[in-house]
């Protein structure tokens, strides 16, 4: 399944480890999955394990997270629950239950810039699994597919550990599942002993730990450009989820206009404003995903507002007239800002 509609390119930055008079590298295991590329690199302290068992492992979490989440597989719990009958309860298991909470709890602090049930408006505008379209629906087609969004529409219970559909919702969890599969992969890495490791699954990371002893992670942010790969800043990171959510890659042009793949589930439009990427970090990368998308809705001054009320490190990279500019809540600046780097070379 492609839960990168709204994909912001992270670049890994590798870096040598000088020990016992020779280079070591860290070791990396990496594969495809949700339409996407995943990387696990582990730090050099774990050289001596098994490759092979551990990349089964990964694989295995991953295939469940896709099991349960995609909207790409007829099969999965997430599909089940959007075809059942209205106001009936469909039992789901731990996982997704979870993604559904935290997805929930983002969509009402955003008042619903993030919203997982905005799938039926990502389908019309052909960034969904009903495939890709060359021009813009018809306002009455959006009008009707915005009155079917709405995450108040999809009933938790905790105690019988269901949801239940009250409207003809399509919930879509691209804006926050791949996220979710990158703490899952933390988590299993971390149950084998793996206590430094970097995880990078479409450009959603979580570094835990450290890359070896004297070095931490370091991780590039994109300049969001079309064309070619271009770092805008380096940052150093340990025990955080780093999330980045942009305009720039995914969209199609009609008669001269550009219609990005991020929709705002408040208007069922494109977003259309100066901002081009949002990068968050967060104790997890769940809530950084969603958030990611929340404030690359709201746009530079809402989403700097918003940050700074909910004490969260985000940077913010708008178009500018002369290039891009660079925007850091509160929080980022006050974590972040002092490690940062602006690479050399670019």
């Amino acid at each position: 399944m492609t839960m990168f509609s709204r994909l912001f390119s992270i670049l890994l930055l590798v870096s040598m480890l000088v020990a016992c008079s020779r280079p070591v590298e860290p070791q990396t295991l990496r594969g495809e999955i949700f339409g996407t590329f995943f990387e696990v690199t582990l730090g050099t302290a774990h050289e001596d394990v098994d490759l092979a068992q551990l990349e089964q492992g990964i694989m295995t979490t991953l295939n469940e997270v896709d099991r349960q989440m995609s909207t790409y597989r007829d099969d999965s719990v997430l599909n089940q629950l959007n075809n059942a009958p209205l106001h009936q309860p469909v039992p789901v298991n731990d996982e997704l239950f979870y993604v559904l909470q935290r997805s929930e709890a983002i969509a009402s602090r955003s008042q619903g810039r993030f919203d997982h049930t905005v799938g039926g408006l990502v389908n019309l505008w052909g960034f969904g699994r009903d495939g890709r379209v060359t021009s813009a629906p018809d306002e009455d087609e959006i009008e009707q597919r915005l009155e079917e969004v709405g995450y108040h529409f999809l009933i938790l219970d905790e105690n019988e550990q269901s949801a239940m559909r009250t409207s003809d919702i399509f919930i879509e969890l691209s804006g926050i599942a791949k996220g979710y599969g990158v703490d899952a992969v933390s988590a299993y890495l971390t149950e084998q002993g793996i206590d430094n490791h970097l995880v990078n699954i479409g450009g959603d990371i979580y570094a835990k730990g450290t890359r070896s002893e004297e070095t931490r992670w370091r991780v590039g942010i994109e300049a969001p450009t079309e064309g070619r790969q271009v770092v805008q800043h380096i940052l150093p990171i340990e025990d955080i989820a780093l999330v980045g959510s942009g305009d720039y890659r995914n969209y199609f042009e009609e008669n001269g206009v550009r219609y990005s793949h991020t929709i705002d589930p408040t208007t069922g439009l494109p977003i259309s404003h100066k901002l081009a990427a949002v990068t968050v970090l967060a104790d997890n990368a769940t809530d950084a995903d969603g958030y990611a998308t929340a404030l690359l809705v709201m746009g530079t001054e809402r989403g700097l507002a918003f940050a700074n009320q909910h004490d969260i490190a985000a940077l913010f990279i708008t178009r500018g007239d002369e290039g891009f500019i660079s925007h850091m809540s509160q929080r980022f600046e006050q974590d972040h800002q002092a490690d940062m780097r602006v690479p050399t070379v670019q």
